[in-house]
């Protein structure tokens, strides 16, 4: 089909006014801006029987957009490395774990014993399965009026909504890897009341700080079971007394969690994918391993409780070089929350530390540079400054040996469970349409003891009540 000088002009004067707007708004980065000008020359007009397909352009647009997001698991390899999932119902991958060296092995006096039996490589079947995360998203009925006759005002208030969906999700995750407990357990009952409960900071646990006015949450026994408190709005927090103003009455020792994520019984526990607290143990049982049997001591991670004392340029070499001999792997980067970050600067003041020039091109430090982390430097080693971790505590390891699984990275739903779906306001005036943005994720270890941590550090009194992200 032909196309007129004048439509030409029009298409390309559209493009760049689009990418211009865009950029300059901040609305979305220049890759999506490309891509929805591009794709906005050949939409024309949108109207009420094209929008849904034109929201799910938009969409499809964010999904290389994850993984350059300064999230944890964007540090981390491609663990799908390890065989490619051709049928969502998998749900996992599965790959041999070494738990100790082969002993069939060494020297023989030649010509006179053989070599006995083989079949002792120490190896043992690790899976790790891949848990859903999700944002419902709304085209609503003020949305739809954009599409009478004003493609680019539909597109770009879309474009908008759905760069804040993304950002919130990744947000969320990133919480439930670096600073929750098991399970994406937020905060924890204590002095439980009839309408309101105090977020425990005993035994570092982290108090009320990833609590949010306006979240709904879930309270429930640690480790799955009946909830005491579904799906109710937090009205008010106290970050400094940790008090929390939330309907219901909730048990002392009950696990938070963001609404849903609460497994209502053990047997299904976690819906949540692993974080640090549960991959960097010497105790857990995950992926089929468990430290605690004696076979599979050697899975375990090298953890410590320093007791309540100041992070010191000795404590941080002490983790490096126990990470490092225990589990004979090159320690390449550190994880420390901001609250650690802070004391670093009494370290770098009273001692003179050593620097070591290291291949930095492939390093941690250049990957966690690039997305846009805040990097130190100790010893050769990158420091990751990641402001969701645990305040009182400090992880070390290698990367390559811990890696992030995808089968969806992040894409509109277009299965049953996802399907579009029209929806009325609650006064049934507003119709709208509603539907799934989803990502099918999980971390894996892939040998335990080449990471460490230690915990129980002394903490700023500011970073002990300020959240990380309101």
């Amino acid at each position: 089909m032909g196309i007129t000088m004048k439509r030409f002009l029009y298409l390309a004067f559209f493009a760049i006014a689009a990418l211009g707007v865009l950029a300059a708004t901040h609305v979305v980065s220049w890759h999506v801006a490309a891509y929805l000008a591009v794709g906005l020359g050949a939409l024309g007009n949108v109207d009420t029987t094209t929008y849904l397909a034109d929201a799910k352009v938009v969409y499809g647009a964010l999904q290389d957009q994850v993984s350059t997001q300064a999230a944890f698991m964007n540090l981390l390899g491609d663990g799908t490395k390890f065989g490619k999932i051709t049928n969502i119902g998998i749900r996992g991958w599965t790959f041999l774990a070494r738990l100790k060296p082969n002993w069939n092995l060494g020297y023989r006096p030649e010509g006179t014993s053989g070599v006995g039996q083989a079949g002792n490589q120490g190896l043992a079947q690790a899976t790790v399965a891949v848990k859903y995360a999700y944002v419902p998203i709304v085209i609503t009925g003020q949305a739809e009026n954009l599409t009478k006759g004003e493609g680019r005002a539909f597109m770009q208030a879309k474009a908008l909504e759905a760069k804040f969906d993304m950002k919130d999700l990744i947000s969320h995750v990133n919480v439930v890897m670096v600073g929750a407990e098991r399970g994406g357990q937020l905060a924890q009952v204590t002095g439980a009341g009839a309408g309101s409960f105090t977020a425990d900071n005993a035994g570092n646990l982290p108090g009320a700080i990833y609590l949010r006015i306006g979240m709904p949450i879930d309270c429930g026994p640690v480790g799955g079971g009946a909830n005491t408190i579904t799906n109710q709005i937090i009205s008010n927090i106290n970050y400094t007394t940790r008090l929390v103003t939330v309907p219901g009455n909730a048990t002392n020792g009950n696990a938070v969690t963001l609404s849903g994520e609460a497994a209502p019984n053990a047997g299904v526990f976690p819906y949540t994918a692993e974080g640090l607290m549960s991959l960097i143990s010497d105790t857990t049982a995950i992926q089929g391993l468990d430290p605690s049997v004696s076979t599979q001591s050697s899975w375990a991670s090298y953890i410590e409780d320093v007791g309540g004392v100041d992070l010191s340029s000795s404590l941080i070499m002490q983790l490096i070089q126990y990470v490092k001999n225990r589990g004979g792997e090159e320690v390449d980067g550190l994880i420390m929350p901001s609250a650690q970050i802070n004391r670093l600067v009494s370290i770098a003041t009273a001692t003179i530390r050593f620097e070591v020039q290291q291949a930095a091109a492939q390093s941690p430090g250049k990957k966690a540079v690039d997305l846009g982390f805040t990097v130190f430097e100790y010893a050769g080693k990158p420091i990751i400054e990641d402001k969701d971790a645990r305040t009182d505590r400090i992880f070390a390891g290698c990367f390559s040996c811990m890696k992030k699984f995808e089968a969806v990275p992040l894409s509109m739903a277009d299965d049953e469970a996802g399907s579009w779906t029209r929806v009325s306001g609650p006064n049934g005036i507003a119709d709208a349409v509603m539907g799934l943005l989803r990502w099918y994720h999980q971390l894996g270890i892939l040998q335990r003891s080449a990471w460490g941590m230690q915990k129980n550090f002394t903490v700023p009194t500011k970073f002990q009540t300020a959240p990380p992200t309101l």
